[in-house]
């Protein structure tokens, strides 16, 4: 499954992008994946290894290359970039070393424990926002910084999200949790912006390697840490299973966060929540509105903000 963003690559243009950034052209496919990414593992005729991935092209990649180089020589656990990203045409094309294995962890407390833990290790180790200033996110589910009550572009939908009012609830709580988030002050910081439990392989219980580094984004560490503990769990993490992240994260990041901090936390981590809902009945997909219903009093508690009792 992909998304509309995700390019069809021909292998023609695979080996030509191949030969001009290897000298050596495409023998072999080992897979092919992605949602907004092609991203596919390939064998070149001197038998190495890479994975090449292809985007849409958009500057702050240049960036997000640069923090996972820094990361990667830093010693984190990641893939290896062969290089920034190239662009041809409208498409960003850049090269990975090949880093096979590892399994996902499952859902449940102790992958919140563990999730919760590596990403704050991961937002410590990342370098100083004022190296990669051009970080902004231009997803729809951490842009609640744009203008107005309506929601913004969804990047993976034609659709446009403001043209659905059922239920309306949505709307309501996306208002609130906003007027918590909107207007952050708290210093940003580098860190993961889809840490999803399927960007994260382990290996017998070790940190094998973190993936998808198109995705860092600089945010408020609360921000960061919020969306993390709402998303982990394939999008719809339990209030247990995010109070759990977001103390893992707190105790690993090695300071005490105020009740603000702690507040926006639960806010953003639901803004998030609602706009994929909101996408979701966009598409007729009612699951995502009718599991959430039945958090949103208790999140929107956690984030310091009440919905109004309807007269």
């Amino acid at each position: 499954m992909g998304s509309r963003q995700r390019p069809i690559v021909s292998q023609a243009n695979l080996s030509a992008w191949c030969v001009a950034r290897f000298e050596s052209p495409l023998s072999d496919i080992l897979f092919e994946s992605g949602y907004s990414s092609a991203v596919l593992g390939i064998i070149l005729h001197d038998g190495r290894r890479v994975v090449v991935k292809v985007r849409p092209w958009y500057e702050r990649l240049v960036s997000c290359w640069g923090v996972h180089r820094h990361m990667w020589e830093a010693g984190f656990p990641c893939p290896e970039p062969l290089g920034p990203p190239e662009r041809h045409d409208s498409l960003a094309v850049s090269f990975e070393r090949y880093l096979p294995g590892g399994e996902h962890l499952p859902r449940g407390i102790g992958a919140a424990k563990e999730l919760g833990r590596v990403l704050a290790e991961l937002v410590k180790l990342a370098p100083p926002v004022s190296a990669f200033p051009h970080l902004h996110p231009h997803w729809g589910f951490l842009c609640w910084d744009d203008p107005g009550d309506t929601w913004p572009s969804a990047t993976d939908i034609a659709e446009d999200l403001n043209e659905r009012h059922d239920p309306a609830w949505i709307e309501q709580a996306a208002r609130l949790a906003r007027s918590i988030i909107r207007g952050d002050r708290l210093p940003a910081v580098i860190g993961h912006g889809d840490w999803w439990t399927d960007n994260i392989r382990w290996d017998g219980g070790r940190l094998l390697a973190v993936d998808d580094w198109d995705s860092i984004v600089s945010l408020s560490e609360p921000a960061i840490a919020g969306v993390g503990a709402a998303l982990f769990a394939f999008g719809q993490s339990t209030i247990e299973e995010s109070a759990t992240f977001l103390d893992a994260y707190i105790t690993a990041s090695g300071r005490r966060w105020t009740t603000l901090e702690y507040r926006r936390a639960w806010a953003a981590g639901l803004w998030a929540r609602l706009f994929d809902a909101r996408k979701a009945t966009m598409l007729g997909d009612y699951e995502f509105a009718t599991r959430l219903e039945e958090e949103v009093e208790e999140r929107l508690d956690r984030a310091g903000v009440k919905r109004p009792t309807e007269g």
